[in-house]
Formats: structure tokens, C-alpha cells, sequence
């Protein structure tokens, strides 16, 4: 076998990364889309947006009982 007969290297390599690339930017557009559709009046984010607004000392105050909630649940 000569190595006139193998492909160059660099080619898998190149549809390895044009698979990555494309996979990454597919998933950026899935994740850009939920977040526009969580941030619709009505929904989740929105809902939360308007009361770290309205109550931004009572929203610190939920967010740090929720994680410590879920800190204390890890450790067991």
C-alpha cells in the first residue's frame, strides 16, 4: 500500500468538526427558542423577571433558601 492511495488526513477530521460545529449551533438555536418562549407574558421566566422587579430583596431571599435546599440534598 502506497500513500498515494490513503486519503489525506485532514478530511474525517474536517467532517468531524462540521459535525460539531453544526450539533453546537443547532443546540444555541433550541436554547434560544425555549428562552424566548419561557419569556412570553404569562410564562415562567416572565413571571420571575417581573417579580425580581417588584421584590428583588424577597426574590435573593427565595433563590438562597432554594439552593441551600438543594445543597443540603446533594450532600446526602
Amino acid at each position: 500500500m502506497t500513500d498515494a492511495t490513503l486519503p489525506p488526513a485532514y478530511e474525517p477530521a474536517e467532517d468531524l468538526k462540521n459535525v460539531v460545529v453544526e450539533g453546537v449551533k443547532d443546540a444555541a438555536d433550541r436554547v434560544s427558542a425555549a428562552i424566548d418562549e419561557g419569556r412570553k407574558p404569562g410564562r415562567p421566566l416572565d413571571i420571575l423577571a417581573r417579580v425580581t422587579r417588584d421584590a428583588p430583596l424577597g426574590a435573593l431571599l427565595v433563590a438562597f433558601l432554594f439552593g441551600a435546599a438543594l445543597a443540603r440534598r446533594h450532600r446526602r
